[in-house]
């Protein structure tokens, strides 16, 4: 099926953009003009369709269970909104069939954030990466804007074209209106936030990553022996020097002998560098990051979202780090908008965000982390083993980025710090997410019959 297709080109490991600004239109005209008991198979076989890009590498991180249960959900997820459409579209009831697409995806993607492991990962507005007018939308509603913004177009195409020569009159104006002025309106927001804002000179950065290192080095002699050259190499007064996400695995003592050993190093050279670092302590394992400072201190950052199963072992952090106004996430941290929230919250203006990916999902993952930076309104800094090393704009504009490889690979670029005002998503939070959930409980309320008598007559 045509949607089916679309769907599975918005959820690809490299997704198309403009695939999910149409993908609702093809099933809900099919859907529509099917036979009552052939809706639920045919908008189950378009979500179905639409997960199978993403089904190996859900097989490949969490195994068969996680990978069947993620693509059920999304095959149900998309059979349930499409029919809510529909069920107002035959009512005549134009401008909640248009909406029941948008709010439903907007209000599951609010609800994954909140409760899902795995954050926002998954959701159809991480489609639009490459579309950055769009991408602006999320500093004033968060991913659920995006979300919102992009299927409403499909939906109003789809049920335009689906009830085309037997519409109610008096509904098509308001459907139009509110279409036309969304779209339009976040256009508009995300050109004139653009426009004028070339990246701002700032921090010179250096990412160090390799995958040429086949076992974790579990010394502090071999780390240095590994990645010191590199380090060596690259650093100059005022320079970050960012490693990416667990490159040496350590004892607790020998981990704190090495971050006195690394802040000495940083403070003769007056730069900051920043370290994945695994630590065994007498009871727990922690993954962190070492912030080796300017001055001879150090702090450890402790990663707060850990990769289920991958990372059963492991015991989460439960603090944000923030230093003159730079903050330092792990890898699947920024999967998650609530955590940059935090850090916005704390006046961080750069993330330095040490990762490791599965390789397949290198050009994603980046991406994910590049639009924490609009939603909270911070430059990123990612270097990442088995992945993209990136560094961006609060804007979402990729300055510099390198995949890794066997080789010792070294990104240099200047990352913006820019001293912009906050976002309104950094300000007000959810409200707009938790709107969405609240409106598509609305939804359902009124499909099961509750006020819809008073909509009709209301011309909707």
């Amino acid at each position: 099926m045509l949607s089916g297709a679309l769907l599975a080109m918005s959820y690809a490991m490299n997704p198309i953009w403009w695939a999910a600004w149409l993908a609702p239109a093809p099933v809900i005209v099919a859907t529509l003009r099917a036979p009552v008991a052939d809706r639920r198979r045919l908008t189950l076989l378009a979500g179905l369709i639409g997960g199978t890009s993403s089904f190996s590498y859900h097989l490949m991180v969490g195994g068969w269970f996680s990978a069947m249960l993620i693509l059920a959900l999304v095959a149900v997820a998309w059979s349930s909104t499409i029919r809510l459409g529909v069920t107002f579209a035959e009512r005549r009831q134009l401008l909640p069939a248009v909406l029941a697409v948008p709010i439903g995806w907007a209000a599951i993607d609010m609800l994954l954030i909140h409760v899902s492991p795995h954050g926002s990962a998954g959701s159809i507005a991480y489609s639009q990466m490459n579309a950055l007018p769009v991408l602006q939308v999320a500093s004033l509603g968060g991913m659920p804007a995006i979300t919102f913004v992009v299927l409403l177009a499909g939906s109003s195409l789809g049920i335009l074209w689906a009830t085309r020569g037997r519409i109610d009159r008096r509904g098509l104006p308001m459907v139009l209106v509110v279409a036309v002025t969304v779209i339009g309106a976040t256009l508009s927001f995300g050109f004139m936030r653009l426009s004028g804002t070339a990246p701002a000179p700032g921090l010179s950065v250096a990412l160090i990553a390799t995958d040429g290192i086949r076992s974790q080095p579990r010394d502090w002699d071999v780390f240095r022996d590994t990645y010191g050259r590199a380090i060596a190499r690259v650093i100059a007064p005022g320079m970050i020097v960012l490693l990416p996400e667990g490159v040496v695995r350590l004892p607790a003592v020998v981990a704190e002998r090495g971050a006195r050993s690394l802040a000495a190093y940083a403070a003769r050279k007056n730069a900051t560098i920043v370290v994945g670092v695994i630590v065994d302590e007498a009871k727990r394992i922690t993954n962190r990051a070492l912030i080796a400072r300017p001055d001879g201190s150090y702090r450890w950052y402790v990663k707060q979202h850990l990769v289920p199963g991958v990372e059963a072992g492991i015991t989460p952090g439960r603090a944000a780090i923030v230093l003159n106004g730079t903050g330092v996430a792990i890898c699947k941290d920024m999967h998650f908008p609530t955590l940059e929230r935090d850090y916005a919250g704390k006046d961080a203006r750069v993330m330095l965000v040490p990762a490791n990916d599965f390789a397949v999902d290198d050009w994603l993952t980046a991406r994910m982390t590049v639009l924490r930076g609009v939603e909270g309104g911070a430059s990123i800094a990612r270097a990442a083993r088995h992945g993209i090393s990136v560094v961006s704009d609060r804007y979402g504009r990729v300055i510099a980025e390198r995949r890794s490889n066997a080789a010792m690979g070294i990104l240099r670029a200047r990352i913006p710090v820019d001293p912009g005002d906050a976002t309104i998503y950094a300000m007000v939070g959810d409200v707009f997410g938790w709107g969405c959930v609240l409106a598509w409980i609305l939804l359902l309320v009124l499909r099961s019959g509750g006020f819809s008598r008073g909509f009709a007559r209301g011309g909707f």
